[in-house]
């Protein structure tokens, strides 16, 4: 999608960290800029934001936990500016811990924000933008843990991982409708995920404070999300099927690679 200007951005998660960045990018590039956050009052500020750009912001409430209120962002941008050019399925959450310590109510948090929330936007929004004119494209935010693991972090890689494969999966069925799909694999940068416990719905346990100095520590040394935004913003331009923000993470990918590569070639000599 070479043109941005004067066409529609809906970002979910888009009231802070990464979502904001991504906002503030597009608005630059004059699209009008739909902010969907869970925290009306952070999504308002980033509307007021992108309104100082000179394109439209709409600051919209949504839990992308729930079916309906996706549906609901859905049929608002909708209705405000007739179309959707790019959908930012943004919002994510994490929790700690090592596998054995994790509780049902830990994993079914994560994978409902970070896999159901995309699953939601991707239920909501493809419908319509299929029937849309023109180019269309989504960016489903991973990450690096969406490509090789952590750990005491598994319901977020499995999360991630998840987000690449349908990432991968909407590239290819949307070439018949004029779509394009983008995974996001973010490295390090510097947002609020470690504390996003505090919005922790009770049919999940309810809010958490959690306590991760060391975590939080290499945050802070992390990319600005304004930066992230603007790589974001170029890898739509250039229709990049992942979008990297952290090059120098090169070894890792190569070595999972290897790692592939080699298990291939043993099972090759066991059918030799």
């Amino acid at each position: 999608m070479k043109d941005l200007s004067g066409k529609n951005a809906v970002i979910t998660g888009g009231g802070s960290g990464i979502g904001r960045g991504m906002a503030l990018a597009f608005a630059d590039a004059g699209m009008n800029v739909v902010i969907a956050d869970v925290e009306l009052s952070a999504a308002g500020a980033v509307q007021a934001e992108v309104e100082k750009l000179g394109v439209r912001g709409l600051a919209i409430e949504t839990d992308v936990t729930k079916a309906d209120s996706v549906e609901a962002l859905a049929e608002a941008a909708y209705r405000e500016l007739g179309a959707v050019h790019l959908l930012c399925n943004n919002a994510g959450v994490v929790t700690f811990g090592t596998i054995d310590q994790l509780t049902r109510a830990d994993w079914s948090w994560v994978l409902a924000v970070n896999l159901h929330g995309v699953i939601h936007g991707l239920q909501a929004f493809i419908p319509r933008m299929k029937e849309q004119p023109g180019e269309k494209h989504v960016v489903n935010t991973a990450s690096t843990a969406g490509m090789w693991p952590h750990p005491a972090l598994a319901p977020y890689v499995a999360s991630k991982y998840a987000v690449v494969g349908l990432s991968e999966t909407l590239r290819m069925e949307g070439t018949g409708y004029g779509l394009s799909a983008s995974a996001l694999c973010a490295g390090n940068t510097k947002t609020k995920i470690v504390t996003s416990a505090r919005n922790r719905l009770p049919e999940f346990g309810g809010p958490e404070t959690t306590d991760e100095p060391a975590v939080e520590e290499a945050i802070q040394d992390g990319m600005e999300p304004e930066e992230v935004g603007r790589i974001v913003r170029q890898g739509v331009i250039d229709d990049l099927e992942y979008i990297w923000t952290h090059p120098d993470i090169r070894e890792l990918a190569d070595a999972r690679l290897d790692a592939v590569r080699s298990s291939l070639d043993e099972a090759q000599k066991r059918n030799a």
